[in-house]
């Protein structure tokens, strides 16, 4: 009898799998180069000639095509802002393409990367393919990776950081919604140093606006401690186009009002330089804030602002 139903239960495991192939032979339009469920997602890496593309949990993270202009606006402007800039922190960014971005400034002296999902960092430290698209970020001693939840890490570290990147996946569910909120913005500004400064990556200001605004509006109610009184966090909104994504918001965070006239790339890119930098901060009329809400642990208003905004274009 436990013959029988072992064997069932294999039956319907390897069926259960060939289905799910079948269902992401249908879903992805590329070859899928590696696919595997893990703990806290579903990782499904597809490639068509030279355009390799990251989803989770069927979400498009990157493509090849494009993602240098994501990274580049998400680590470049933080990096020229921060004073001064030797410790970095990534929160999310299991890609390496963030870390990648960061080890090409020889002051940056340790990186530290927190991505609570140990096969992300794996095969993209290990898979040739996946390793190259990110410079082999993870073989490099500058960086140290922990497998860890961001808010955990967040409460036990006793570091201070120049440089704070939060590339975190979209807050599309309530558990990734909490890396969001005013509770965990203030985790992070206790993490950072007096002249530091955090960039946030906060979905499309154009197809989900509330939902990025609300993260500007909390990370600017972020309150710290300077000189004896409180103050709240200095930020800069700013946004870019990248093709695959549409146009994407991100916000710039400090205890001090950053001088954007000031910032200055020390090094070659490919899509950032001395003339589009200060374009990043210039928001059309249609891009105007609407009313929204801080984002708190008890009501997770930026889910359903997210939720919402991306519904009326795509459902």
């Amino acid at each position: 009898m436990a013959f029988v139903s072992t064997a069932i239960l294999m039956a319907g495991f390897f069926a259960s799998t060939h289905l799910v192939t079948l269902i992401e032979d249908r879903l992805y339009p590329d070859e899928i180069i590696y696919a595997k469920q893990t703990r806290y997602q579903r990782i499904v890496v597809t490639r068509w000639r030279e355009d390799t593309r990251l989803f989770l949990d069927g979400k498009l993270q990157f493509s090849t095509a494009d993602e240098y202009r994501y990274h580049e606006c998400l680590v470049h402007p933080a990096v020229a802002a921060a004073r001064p800039k030797s410790r970095a922190l990534i929160l999310g960014g299991g890609d390496g393409m963030a870390a990648r971005e960061l080890l090409k400034y020889s002051k940056i002296k340790t990186i530290h990367l927190v991505d609570i999902d140990p096969e992300m960092t794996r095969i993209f430290r290990e898979i040739p393919l996946l390793a190259k698209l990110n410079g082999n970020a993870f073989n490099n001693e500058r960086v140290k990776v922990f497998n860890q939840d961001a808010m955990s890490f967040l409460e036990e570290t006793k570091n201070r950081y120049d440089i704070i990147l939060m590339d975190l996946p979209d807050p599309n569910n309530l558990s990734l919604g909490k890396l969001y909120t005013l509770s965990f913005y203030q985790l992070a500004a206790r993490r950072l140093s007096a002249e530091g400064v955090m960039a946030i990556q906060s979905s499309s200001p154009f197809f989900a606006p509330k939902a990025y605004w609300c993260v500007v509006k909390t990370v600017s109610s972020v309150s710290v401690p300077e000189l004896g009184e409180e103050r709240t966090f200095e930020v800069a909104p700013y946004h870019v186009n990248v093709p695959s994504f549409g146009e994407w918001g991100y916000v710039l965070a400090s205890r001090k009002k950053i001088d954007l006239s000031k910032l200055e790339l020390k090094v070659p890119l490919r899509f950032l330089n001395k003339e589009t930098l200060p374009t990043l901060f210039v928001f059309p009329a249609d891009l105007k804030p609407p009313q929204v809400a801080i984002n708190r642990l008890n009501n997770q208003v930026l889910v359903k602002y997210y939720d919402d905004g991306y519904d009326e274009f795509f459902e």
